[in-house]
């Protein structure tokens, strides 16, 4: 599974093309298999200097569903909306480790095997 970050904030007076693209780009996602895990307003940051407003978390079954989905000919005509309307716009790609020993043998090995799709033995 790879989940996207979304870390923005909306332009004064652009809400309005903002949320136009809300609405057309959800049949899109659910086209890729992709769910909404949160969506939502920036409340505290605990740590760091994160300054946007809202954050998104989008859950893709893979890497190649994601580069599908940004190629996908409908979601390019409303891109537009999404990059016109939002500034300080961070978006990452996220894979998960099965769990937090992966995490820690990954690192420990320098970044080397097991890889992050390495089930425990």
């Amino acid at each position: 599974m790879i989940v996207v970050v979304n870390l923005f904030d909306i332009i004064p007076g652009k809400e309005k093309d903002y949320a136009e693209y809300l609405r057309r780009v959800q049949p899109i996602l659910d086209r890729y298999g992709a769910r909404v895990l949160l969506y939502g307003l920036t409340r505290m940051v605990y740590f760091g200097n994160c300054t946007q407003q809202y954050c998104g978390m989008i859950a893709y079954p893979s890497l190649t569903e994601l580069r599908r989905l940004s190629h996908d000919p409908e979601f390019n005509v409303i891109r537009p909306l999404r990059d016109h309307s939002t500034t300080n716009y961070v978006l990452t790609a996220v894979e998960n480790f099965e769990t937090m020993n992966h995490a820690a043998e990954y690192l420990e090995n320098g970044g080397e095997h097991p890889s992050p799709r390495d089930k425990e033995s």
